[in-house]
Parts: structure tokens; C-alpha cells; sequence
């Protein structure tokens, strides 16, 4: 059974900029959606520069270090 994965887009940014400190990442955030699929990220990291590649991330996710991983509050 497959499931379909996401990440609020707040969690994207604070996970972008745990990883990666030294890139101003206020551009990216203005035109990601509110919501990322995992699905599309690929996509969405070609048009917009974010790292890594969707098999990637999954990974990083598994190992807990992924943006799946960040715990958002409010």
C-alpha cells in the first residue's frame, strides 16, 4: 500500500535552513506552496533550487534526518 507524503512548507524551511545555513533561502520560501508532496519534489527542486533528489529525501526521512522529521508547532 502506498501513501502519499507531505510536508508543510514550514517544515521544508526550517529544515533547509538547519542543513543548509549558509544559503539565504527567503526567495525559495516566497514561491513554494503551502503544502510539498514528496511526489513533486523533484519538480519543485529543479524549478526552484531546492537540494537533493525525492528518492533522497525519502532516505533522509527514513533515517531521521529528512524534513519529515521536523516537528512544526503551530
Amino acid at each position: 500500500m502506498s501513501h502519499k507524503v507531505h510536508y508543510p512548507k514550514k517544515q521544508v524551511i526550517i529544515w533547509l535552513k538547519k542543513n543548509f545555513p549558509d544559503v539565504d533561502w527567503t526567495e525559495v520560501e516566497a514561491y513554494l506552496p503551502p503544502v510539498i508532496w514528496r511526489a513533486r519534489w523533484d519538480s519543485l527542486a529543479e524549478k526552484f533550487g531546492l537540494p537533493y533528489t525525492r528518492r533522497y529525501v525519502q532516505n533522509l526521512d527514513c533515517n531521521g534526518k529528512g524534513p519529515g522529521n521536523i516537528k512544526v508547532r503551530g
